[in-house]
């Protein structure tokens, strides 16, 4: 069988039975290197351009490294033996190659055989494997190739190793006399390497084994000023005590005995705990770590970070043990019980004389000072490529005198905080696991066999435990412990929020356990610590699924920078994470704890921090309702109040923002305070009162829905009359276009009974004028033209501009379809006049839209289009997303009569997409039917008949509704 041989440690060369196979192209040969640096690996793609181009990298990289991989994979061709080594995998690519195939695979097993006879004492086995392992260096790695940067610095750790091999074989050389013939090469290789500080003493040892006691003085001063002027340190404490052994002719130093100076060789440091069998996820991650160590610029410190049971610490050991070859000297771990309620962080001085004995320093002679501990640690490991995992650090300060000065040397941290102090770092935010791989996860816990017979329940509790590696473990663990368990028992027994934190227990591991640390020490802290523990609480105990700065605020009854202080205090903690500008998380099984702890605090505080959150929600939406409205509100008589979290936006852009950040809160707010007995509840009827038609009108349907149903039954619960009435008013909306049109009348109805009953005019006007619109959507004109004019009298009468303007622009199209033309265009014409005087946004685009519409209908199709293109734009700016549906699917009606079935389609589109984001199924249908009639004026028959399909599809599940002017424009459904 022929044999195959990789060779890096040169020239690059592929040989079969020593033939060598060319590889093409420069970029083709870099790609081989690559990949033959870290084979049987998946290489991502992102990773080898960084490899293979200069910063920055042409943006035809990724295209350009795939016609390489074709390059190489056909010159691999050549030979059977290669053919098929290259695999493309999901997301790069893959080099297989088998044991001895490489020569660095050769080099470090013999250098790994000298360096165990040279640790035995077997000294001519020794220098015979080391010999061999050196005499594999043709010349530098990849000698014949241009390395860009990251290549390049890639390479440095093997020059590392090729030094400590060469040290080795020095060492056994001495041990067996030959101090003579190494002085030269000795003298050669600390003029290359002037920081090593093994090489002069190896240097020392031999001339003073010479007889040359003087150059043996004169080597030693000479590294010691070399050493000052390149570090500021000293020399080590094992060159220092060479040095007085010269001084002192100790008999040990004879040419018969072993050098003292690093004594047998070293065998390299294994602290790394054990790494876990069936690594699952973080391949993101660690290709990150691993792009940033190949950089030109290599970090010296990897801090990863992140909340606790993410699995920080597995992923540290799982880098250590991927980067064992590239740290000859092996590898220092300790835990400095940061994290660990039950165990008093560690001391760094404590760590450096752990660290200095396991290097070898008799205990005895191990410094007391901390400074002499770290200058003595860091000259200890300077030189022999260690690498220093230093576990679950609490701060920078447990951590810095503990990190290697020397660049042969990187050292990896954990921490929940991101220590941005400490020099020379890069930090990695360690997050939850994608759902896939926490199914993975779980699957190597309990049995895959398991996963696969319940794949729905195995992804529920993926979800159940938060995506976090620590529940994932501890379900696991818990299912492995009981056989005879389905994964659906485990669903039922977490699915109660009350329960799940009991039953993410197992022997030793605990969730509540991790999460009680970080809190307890906020307890422990100082004022804003303490603040920060009770905004945990306050969010905890609200159940508020985004967590920002003004809802905290009012939580606190403070400001919102106070509010900012106290979330970024959390961040520190990893207690809370941040989500974007003004924005921050609470991951769900923190929430159960926070929520745990919120329950101990009295309720009146409870109650009065939710009120004031109610009151923030109602406040801001109302404002909301205001700026669109000419300072018209649903609850504007409720009394304006002054406090120092009062929030509201003052523009529509700021009402945009205000809405996407605090959406879900207004729901959630309203869901706990409705849940109280006292005043949160009222305050919460209030709060649907206000924002239910703001959050529809730019479009979150959902929260309203859920929102109106709650206020339905709340208010009638509660005893508010008007209030129920506003429900059943806004819940009529809602369903106006998706639900049953009789069962939108029967709320419309008893709305107005209870409206009528109370006296109020304005709100009865509402209530007929909604009546009139159901029946133009079910196509009753008649009783639409009754019910309007009657609500426009009532308008009329209360004197209300902005009333009398929605009236007139609302009825326009009623008018038309009668046949009254020239009333329809006056009273829109009324309703833009009105708008624009009042300055009511809303209403204006409201208009726009409505007068485009009339145009059309009146067969005015350019006329329309300046006016509906300008209704788009207000529109857009008040956020009223139905408004704007109406406009695009008018103007894609307009667009078809003008021969632009292009334009006609992409408004139809625009508005499906409106549609579909406020709930409103009808009109989403008639924007599929107006986009096939775009389609087959296009000449696309298919996709009008797919369109068609889908159109009535959507009509038959809202049944009951037609508009006259859509069936004009675009023909029945």
């Amino acid at each position: 069988m022929a044999i195959m041989r990789f060779g890096l440690l040169g020239s690059l060369e592929v040989r079969v039975d020593d033939v060598v196979v060319h590889l093409g192209s420069v970029k083709q040969r870099l790609l081989c290197a690559t990949l033959l640096l870290e084979p049987n690996e998946v290489l991502r793609t992102d990773h080898l351009v960084e490899m293979l181009w200069d910063q920055p990298h042409p943006s035809s990289a990724p295209a350009n490294l795939r016609t390489y991989v074709h390059g190489l994979r056909r010159a691999l061709r050549v030979a059977p033996e290669v053919a098929g080594r290259l695999h493309t995998r999901t997301g790069g690519y893959l080099l297989e190659v088998q044991p001895g195939e490489r020569d660095l695979d050769r080099f470090r097993e013999a250098a790994q055989r000298g360096r165990d006879a040279l640790a035995a004492g077997r000294l001519e086995l020794a220098e015979a494997s080391l010999g061999s392992a050196y005499r594999l260096w043709r010349e530098p790695p990849l000698a014949d190739l241009p390395l860009p940067p990251a290549l390049a610095a890639r390479l440095a750790y093997l020059d590392e190793e090729r030094l400590m091999v060469e040290e080795d074989f020095v060492q056994a050389k001495l041990g067996l006399g030959a101090a003579a013939e190494l002085v030269g090469r000795l003298r050669d290789t600390v003029v290359a390497h002037p920081l090593r500080q093994r090489s002069w003493g190896q240097l020392v040892t031999a001339l003073y084994r010479t007889g040359d006691v003087a150059g043996a003085v004169a080597a030693y001063l000479q590294a010691r000023d070399v050493l000052a002027e390149a570090t500021g340190l000293d020399p080590s404490p094992e060159l220092q005590a060479l040095y007085r052994d010269i001084l002192h002719h100790s008999p040990h130093l004879s040419a018969d005995t072993p050098a003292t100076v690093t004594g047998p060789a070293r065998r390299p440091l294994r602290e790394l705990p054990a790494r876990i069998a069936h690594f699952v996820g973080r391949q993101h991650e660690i290709t990150t770590a691993l792009g940033w160590l190949d950089g030109e610029t290599p970090p010296a410190v990897l801090g990863l970070h992140g909340p606790g049971g993410v699995g920080k610490s597995a992923l540290a050991v799982q880098l250590a043990d991927h980067l064992a070859d590239r740290y000859p000297g092996g590898t220092l771990y300790v835990d400095l019980q940061g994290s660990d309620a039950n165990l008093p962080p560690l001391r760094p001085i404590d760590v450096l004389g752990r660290f200095l004995r396991t290097l070898g320093m008799p205990g005895n002679t191990v410094p007391t000072d901390p400074g002499e501990a770290t200058a003595g640690f860091r000259s200890e490991i300077a030189g022999r490529g260690i690498l220093v995992v230093i576990d679950n650090a609490r701060d920078a300060v447990q951590v810095r005198d503990l990190l290697p000065g020397d660049r042969t040397c990187t050292a990896i941290v954990t921490s929940r905080r991101m220590l941005t102090t400490l020099p020379n770092g890069r930090h990695l935010a360690v997050g939850l696991l994608p759902r896939h791989a926490a199914v993975e996860l779980l699957a190597v816990e309990c049995g895959a066999d398991r996963v696969a017979a319940q794949p729905e329940a195995a992804g529920r509790l993926a979800e159940l435990s938060g995506f976090l590696p620590l529940a994932l473990r501890i379900v696991g663990a818990r299912l492995a412990s009981r056989p005879h368990w389905t994964l659906d028992q485990l669903v039922d027994r977490l699915a109660d929020p009350h329960q799940r934190l009991d039953e993410l227990e197992y022997d030793d591991l605990s969730l509540r356990a991790s999460i009680a640390h970080a809190y307890a020490a906020l307890l422990d802290g100082d004022d804003r610590d303490r603040r920060g523990a009770r905004v945990l609480r306050l969010v905890g105990g609200s159940q508020l699924p985004v967590v920002t700065p003004r809802a905290v605020a009012a939580l606190l009854d403070e400001s919102a920078r106070h509010a900012e202080e106290a979330l970024e205090r959390l961040v520190d903690q990893r207690l809370v994470e941040p989500r974007g500008p003004g924005t921050y998380a609470l991951h769900d099984l923190l929430r159960l704890y926070a929520a745990e702890q919120a329950a101990a605090d009295p309720a009146v505080d409870r109650d009065a921090a939710l009120g004031r959150l109610t009151q923030l929600y109602e406040l801001g939406t109302r404002e909301i309702e205001q700026m669109a409205s000419a300072g018209w509100a649903p609850t504007l008589g409720r009394e304006r109040t002054t406090s120092p979290w009062q929030d509201a936006p003052t523009s529509p852009a700021q009402a945009v923002r205000w809405l996407a950040e605090e959406h879900a809160n207004i729901l959630a707010a309203f869901t706990a305070a409705a849940q109280t007995a006292g005043e949160p509840a009222r305050l919460a009827a209030l709060l649907a009162w206000a924002s239910v038609a703001v959050l529809r009108r730019h479009g979150y349907r959902h929260e309203a829905v859920r929102l109106v149903d709650g206020a339905v039954e709340l208010t009638d619960r509660l005893g508010m009359p008007l209030e129920h009435a506003a429900a059943l008013f806004y819940r009529a909306g809602l369903n106006r276009g998706t639900g049953d049109p009789d069962l939108v009348a029967a709320d419309l109805l008893r709305c107005l009974e209870l409206v009528r009953a109370v006296g109020d005019q304005n709100r009865t006007s509402a209530c007929l004028e909604a009546l009139g619109i159901l029946h133009y959507r079910t196509g009753s004109v008649i009783s639409a033209l009754r019910y309007l004019d009657e609500a426009l009298a009532l308008r009329r009468d209360s004197g209300r501009p902005l009333l009398v303007g929605a009236s007139l622009s609302n009825s326009a199209m009623v008018r038309m379809a009668v046949g009254a033309e020239e009333e329809a265009f006056a009273g829109v014409t009324e309703a833009l006049r009105i708008a624009r005087e009042i300055r009511a946004v809303g209403l204006e685009g409201a208009a726009l839209s409505m007068h485009g519409q009339v145009l059309c209908r009146a067969g005015r199709w350019q006329e329309a289009i300046p006016s509906l293109t300008e209704a788009v734009a207000v529109t857009e700016h008040s956020g009223d997303l139905p408004s704007r549906a109406e406009a695009y699917l008018a103007r894609a009606a307009a667009h078809l009569r003008l021969a632009d079935p292009a334009a006609a389609g992409r408004d139809a589109a625009l508005a499906g997409t409106l549609a579909a984001q406020t709930g409103d199924r009808y009109v989403l249908a008639v924007s599929r039917h107006a986009a096939a009639c775009a389609a087959e004026a296009a000449g696309d028959g298919a996709t009008a008949d797919r369109l068609r399909r889908e159109a009535r599809e959507t009509n038959r599940s809202v049944p009951g509704y037609r508009e006259p002017h859509y069936e004009e424009f675009f023909g029945p459904l």
